[in-house]
């Protein structure tokens, strides 16, 4: 069981951690660039949870989670994948960006 048991939303709230919601974002990097591996993926996922806990990143916001994401994808090899997440990463970014906009001017 993770010691991480909230995660900082970007809006300051705590939610429950969900180690699931990693694989599932790497699974969905993967499967952009062909891959199939869910397995792999839940692998990732725990491998990020162990960094972030040794990191004692607790409650770690979403953008650590993601920083640590895309380290774990690019160290053990998956560069491709980490590229993916990145560019999702950053798309989601420029949308929160314009929504912020819209709603303020």
């Amino acid at each position: 069981m993770s010691r991480i048991l909230q995660v900082r939303k970007r809006d300051g709230r705590l939610v429950p951690f969900e180690r699931a919601k990693i694989a599932e974002a790497i699974f969905r990097a993967a499967r952009s660039m062909g891959g199939e591996d869910r397995f792999l993926a839940e692998e990732l996922a725990g491998v990020v949870v162990a960094s972030m806990e040794r990191r004692d990143l607790s409650p770690p916001s979403i953008e650590d989670i993601q920083d640590e994401v895309e380290r774990i994808l690019i160290e053990t090899g998956h560069a491709r994948t980490a590229k993916a997440f990145i560019l999702y990463r950053d798309r989601r970014a420029a949308a929160r960006a314009a929504r912020k906009g819209a709603e303020q001017g």
